[in-house]
């Protein structure tokens, strides 16, 4: 049953209890559109009956987005109105499921909401979090569909974020297992490790690796952790937290300075008061990998220390897999689909000049380095089958092969190239700069660049 994904963490009980405010909520504006899919999550079914009819008689699609919200937000006893009048106005038999009346919202591309939505979204969101009215306020600029953005039930905050944890030195780090995850970042010759069974908790990371101040966003429902740069003009960095809200089952988060809304996939702005700038969030290499894998080619690294205080507050089981199990069965709805590869799929993501390329991993690893053009950009992709360790790089023309050690390229010339994190060295020549990318779900992917292209084998 696909409303299932609702439940974990116990939401059902939070929507539930929504839905009691709500509905005990001063109806305003009675006669006009959101006044009746107000009176449609009624106790009294007189009410619910009347304001369907009325609703049904108007014959006005544009009701249909806050008609799917309030399903929401309405206990499963009170929804048959809600779901008589989605059916009678979209034609489609479709049922009680709100997960697949949100689908079909998304299909609907050219079905704009009723004038006022942005207010009705904030009036529904408030009431998770009424911190929520410094995002979603008055003429909020908005680079998405505002009716394609869920709630997860979830409070700005409500899964806590990782703020300048501590690190230690490798040689201090006995909590770690050698075959455990890693996303690994490297910033100015400085290497630092941050376990994933941690991050599939917190979902985010606000940390400084030398100078650079730094947010890890893991958006573990599409599969997605992107290390981005803050840095701002000003000098003072973005600090990023989780909004509970979602966009095409990927995280929306939000910076600390302004309320904005961010996507975890693009790291762009888009909702609130940065949505209407250029400005953008620099990408970083980030490697996912084995601890074994990153400490042997980092011997000097640091690792981010889990705090044991934190995990007992929040109840937070920091072993390898448990988050993964604790989120069992959670699901959010994406229209635009392709069989094209498994949606569970695990693929290398590339965003290169406005072009997208997904790279399936078990093809990847198998065969190890990849020659490729992204963009107008010539690559190789090194891939390390023992610890799913994936690198791109510029290749400038070159054609390479492996070297005699796993941290050695060649090429053409017989020049030999040292591997490193940031870029690809040689003596007599300028470096070969990595480009960033990073791993994802098929089904998140798609959802978000349906033109990409994918590899296949030559």
């Amino acid at each position: 049953m696909r409303d299932r994904g609702l439940r974990v963490l116990g939401l059902t009980s939070v929507i539930l209890a929504m839905g009691a405010v709500w509905m005990s909520a001063p109806v305003a504006r009675a006669g006009d559109g959101y006044g009746l899919v107000r009176e449609l999550s009624s106790e009294k079914r007189k009410v619910r009956r009347s304001a369907s009819q009325k609703l049904l008689a108007k014959k006005d699609p544009t009701v249909v987005p806050a008609l799917v919200d309030a399903l929401f937000f309405t206990p499963r006893r009170l929804r048959a109105e809600i779901i008589a009048t989605l059916e009678g106005l979209s034609g489609e038999t479709i049922g009680g499921s709100y997960l697949d009346w949100v689908e079909y919202v998304g299909k609907q591309t050219d079905l704009e909401p009723r004038e006022g939505y942005l207010e009705w979204k904030l009036e529904n969101l408030s009431r998770v979090d009424p911190e929520f009215r410094k995002v979603f306020y008055s003429g909020a600029p908005h680079r998405i569909r505002l009716e394609e953005i869920l709630s997860g039930g979830v409070r700005l905050d409500g899964i806590p974020s990782l703020d300048n944890p501590r690190h230690v030195p490798a040689s201090e780090a006995k909590f770690m297992r050698s075959k455990e995850r890693v996303f690994g970042v490297s910033v100015g010759g400085l290497h630092r490790a941050y376990p994933v069974r941690v991050l599939s908790w917190h979902e985010m990371l606000n940390d400084v690796i030398g100078e650079e101040p730094i947010t890890l966003s893991f958006c573990t429902l599409c599969g997605s952790g992107i290390a981005y740069s803050t840095k701002t003009p000003s000098g003072k960095p973005y600090t990023f937290g989780t909004s509970g809200l979602l966009y095409r089952s990927n995280k929306l988060m939000y910076d600390r300075q302004s309320y904005t809304l961010w996507s975890n996939m693009t790291g762009e702005p888009v909702v609130g008061r940065l949505a209407s700038t250029a400005v953008k969030l620099r990408v970083l290499p980030n490697t996912l990998s084995t601890w074994k894998a990153w400490v042997q080619r980092h011997p000097e690294t640091t690792v981010m220390v889990p705090d044991s205080r934190l995990a007992a507050r929040w109840r937070f089981d920091y072993t390898s897999g448990a988050a993964d199990r604790a989120r069992a069965g959670v699901a959010f709805p994406v229209w635009q689909k392709s069989d094209r590869l498994n949606r569970d799929a695990e693929i290398y993501a590339l965003r290169i000049a406005g072009a997208a390329k997904a790279y399936p991993m078990d093809i990847l690893l198998k065969q190890g380095m990849v020659h490729d053009e992204v963009g107008g950009e010539e690559l190789v992709l090194l891939a390390d089958r023992a610890s799913g360790a994936v690198r791109v790089y510029r290749r400038g023309g070159l054609t390479f092969q492996r070297g005699e050690s796993a941290g050695e390229l060649v090429d053409g010339s017989q020049r030999r190239w040292r591997v490193t994190e940031e870029q690809l060295e040689t003596e007599g020549a300028e470096p070969l700069e990595r480009v960033p990318g990073h791993t994802a779900f098929w089904f998140g992917w798609y959802g978000f660049y349906p033109q990409t292209e994918v590899y296949e084998v030559p």
